[in-house]
């Protein structure tokens, strides 16, 4: 527990828990069992019952991000570099807004086919691998993400949101001009918000520079990954809603 409340930026060397260790695994583990338990408490509530847990969710995300500027704010590095505007940062606003406007158009599809596959790439990819498992910023990476995929997962499921390709590039649509709004604020401000200018050592990232090289190919060419991805998850939710909830 000596490095608990450590950021990464300030962990020595080998305390992390690693990319698809054990520790790792049994972190996937437990998000699997808490989006599973969220999904099965979501199927099973009534209409009020439904909104106080997408709510909850919704909040929780809020908190616990505040939580984590705070801590920052008092530690002994660049709070300006971890502001949240990363995608999933995005995703947590696109929750609460959904949340609050059940009903709404705008946010579903989107969050399905854009946010829920970037939080599932995030709790496989973690940014905290070089943490120790048991640190506020291990915890909140996979909490984080577990509330969004579990948000998403559960009103999917319950066929609240309908997809459409069209709806796939209107997700494409809205991500290269958040990305490209992104991408000015790291370009004027010397930032690296959604991984836009630099991988940081993530080793997914780090295989898409291998292949497109540094600048502003490397940017075209994760521009280009999220758009296959988003494809390829639009086909595997497809499947699902066609195989299992129609």
């Amino acid at each position: 527990m000596k490095y608990f409340w450590t950021h990464k930026d300030n962990i020595p060397e080998g305390l992390g828990y690693g990319q698809f260790t054990l520790k790792h695994f049994l972190w996937l583990a437990v998000s699997a069992v808490f989006v599973t338990a969220y999904v099965f408490l979501y199927r099973q509530a009534d209409p009020a019952g439904k909104l106080f847990i997408l709510r909850a969710a919704a909040g929780s995300l809020i908190f616990i991000d505040i939580i984590k500027m705070i801590l920052i704010w008092f530690s002994d590095v660049d709070f300006f570099e971890y502001l949240p505007l990363e995608i999933c940062s995005f995703a947590a606003y696109s929750t609460v807004c959904d949340s609050i406007w059940i009903g709404n158009t705008f946010f579903p599809q989107m969050l399905v086919t854009l946010f829920l596959p970037a939080a599932i790439m995030a709790v496989f990819f973690p940014t905290t691998s070089t943490l120790p498992a048991i640190n506020f910023y291990s915890i909140h990476q996979f909490l984080y993400h577990d509330l969004i995929i579990a948000y998403v997962t559960a009103r999917f499921v319950c066929g609240e949101i309908p997809l459409t390709y069209a709806g796939v590039w209107l997700s494409i649509m809205k991500i290269i001009i958040l990305a490209a709004v992104i991408y000015a604020i790291d370009t004027v401000f010397d930032r690296n918000f959604m991984f836009l200018r630099d991988t940081y050592g993530n080793p997914l990232l780090e295989a898409i520079r291998k292949v497109t090289g540094d600048g502003i190919a490397y940017t075209g060419g994760l521009v280009c990954f999220c758009i296959a991805v988003l494809h390829v998850f639009y086909v595997l939710f497809k499947c699902i809603a066609l195989l299992f909830l129609s």
